[in-house]
C-alpha cells in the first residue's frame, strides 16, 4: 500500500506538490488588485438600490433629481468601503477553494485587455440580470413561502399552485 500511495505522489506534477497556501494567497491578492484597479465599484453599488427607486416610481411618487443624488451618495458612502473589503478578503477564499494554477490563470487573464474589458463590463452585466432575477424570485416567492413554512413547522408542505 505505501509504493502505490508513492507512486501516486511521484505522479503528481512537481508544482502541486510544491504549492503552498501562501502561494495561492500572494498570487490571490494579485488578481484581486487587479480586478479593483479596472472595476467599477460605483456602479455596482447603484445597481443595489435601482429597485428601491423602481418601487417608488410604480408607488406613484416621483423623485427630484437630488433626491435621487442623496440616495446614491448615501449608497456610495455606506457601501464602498465594506464592499472593497469584502473584495479583498476574497484573496483568502480562492487560496482555500482554487489552485495555484487555477487562480494564476484567473490573474493573467484579467491582465489581459480582453480580461480588463470584462471586469468593465460586470456591473452592466449584473444589471441587465437584475429584473429578470427580480421578476423570477417575486413570481416563485407566493407559492414557496407556505411550502418552507410548512416544512419549518414540521408539517407536510401543501401542493404548490398551480401557475399559467
Amino acid at each position: 500500500m505505501k509504493h502505490l500511495a508513492l507512486a501516486a505522489l511521484l505522479a503528481l506534477p512537481l508544482p502541486a506538490l510544491a504549492e503552498t497556501r501562501e502561494e495561492r494567497v500572494a498570487v490571490a491578492t494579485e488578481y484581486v488588485d487587479l480586478a479593483l484597479q479596472g472595476f467599477d465599484m460605483s456602479a455596482v453599488i447603484e445597481n443595489m438600490y435601482q429597485p428601491i427607486l423602481q418601487q417608488v416610481a410604480a408607488g406613484g411618487q416621483t423623485l427630484s433629481d437630488e433626491q435621487v443624488a442623496q440616495i446614491r451618495q448615501l449608497y456610495l458612502d455606506t457601501f464602498t468601503e465594506p464592499m472593497t473589503t469584502l473584495m479583498r478578503d476574497q484573496a483568502q477564499i480562492m487560496a482555500d477553494m482554487m489552485t495555484l494554477g487555477e487562480i494564476t490563470a484567473l490573474r493573467d487573464f484579467y491582465a489581459t485587455p480582453e480580461g480588463r474589458s470584462v471586469l468593465a463590463k460586470l456591473p452592466q452585466l449584473t444589471a441587465a440580470q437584475q429584473p429578470g432575477v427580480m421578476a423570477l424570485i417575486n413570481d416563485k416567492m407566493t407559492g414557496l413561502m407556505p411550502q418552507v413554512l410548512a416544512i419549518v413547522n414540521g408539517e407536510a408542505p401543501p401542493a404548490p399552485n398551480a401557475q399559467p
